[in-house]
């Protein structure tokens, strides 16, 4: 048995605190206060295509022991705040896996947490949390990509098996990142620029498909990782019609969105005179944040 800790048990921290609950191992919540408060009287709730579970478990609103692995799921602006509740003094033997969107929080937690292992790894699920400690598995996959650079990698990979999620392990960090970003960003950016799910965003704007998804695997070319543009886009076109991306849903929940952590990766890398479709789905994002 394995001691998990899951930093931030929104969607997908939920989602993985009840698969490794359910595979038999020890899972400690830590979140806000009152999030801890919740779980810890009324235990986690989970809801899935195939099975639900529920049970007890600890909850913090700050790690006060060691733990073997510390997921973090979090979302990417939040991580410095969130960073705050788990003291890096505990974390001296610990395997820490960020399932964070963006690829800037792996250099910035290695950074924060100079000598803890820093495993990258992607996740791909939908999920939502409807309130705290009950979450939901929308989609029928939970699909998560390791890196095997260091050798925290494999011990995450096993772990992430045992809970049910299919694993692909990757030599470097950078495939990780590149490889899930390329999807995430068109999904994201064509879903919350339309304000609707993946399949009517496609028919409400047909020409903003390929340009966007060239765009995000041109940037991934520029880190050394390629990606096939048409697979993107056939990826995105066979997506249940009614798939939101979590950028979406916090739009409409009135929640900041992770447009740095999403888009800027590609702009950065491209210059925005060579991601007009992805600066066009910015702005418009931004319009519909800004006030009426």
């Amino acid at each position: 048995m394995t001691r998990v800790g899951v930093l931030g048990p929104g969607g997908v921290g939920g989602v993985v605190a009840a698969r490794l609950a359910r595979a038999g191992h020890e899972v400690v919540i830590v979140a806000a206060e009152r999030t801890a408060a919740t779980i810890a009287a009324r235990g986690l709730h989970f809801t899935g295509p195939e099975w639900s579970w529920e049970g007890a478990l600890e909850a913090r609103s700050s790690l006060v022991e060691p733990v073997d692995v510390l997921v973090i799921a979090t979302k990417a602006m939040d991580l410095p705040t969130a960073l705050q509740r788990v003291p890096s003094g505990l974390l001296g033997g610990t395997v820490v896996v960020p399932l964070l969107n963006g690829v800037d929080h792996v250099p910035y937690l290695r950074a924060m947490l100079p000598g803890v292992e820093v495993v990258a790894s992607s996740i791909s699920v939908e999920a939502t949390r409807h309130r705290p400690g009950v979450v939901e598995q929308v989609s029928g996959f939970c699909d998560v990509g390791v890196s095997l650079a260091g050798g925290g990698g494999q011990r995450w990979a096993g772990l992430a098996e045992e809970a049910g999620c299919a694993v692909t392990t990757f030599p470097d960090d950078a495939t990780v990142l590149w490889r899930k970003l390329s999807f995430l960003a068109p999904l994201a950016l064509l879903t919350t620029s339309a304000g609707a799910p993946i399949g009517e965003a496609i028919r409400l704007q047909p020409g903003a498909v390929g340009p966007i998804v060239a765009e995000a695997t041109t940037a991934a070319a520029a880190f050394g990782v390629r990606v096939d543009p048409d697979a993107i886009e056939q990826r995105l076109r066979a997506l249940p019609e009614g798939m939101q991306s979590s950028m979406l849903k916090d739009l409409i929940g009135g929640r900041a969105v992770e447009l740095d952590a999403i888009a800027g990766p590609v702009i950065r890398a491209l210059g925005s005179d060579r991601a007009p479709a992805t600066v066009g789905a910015v702005r418009a994002i931004l319009g519909r944040e800004a006030p009426s």
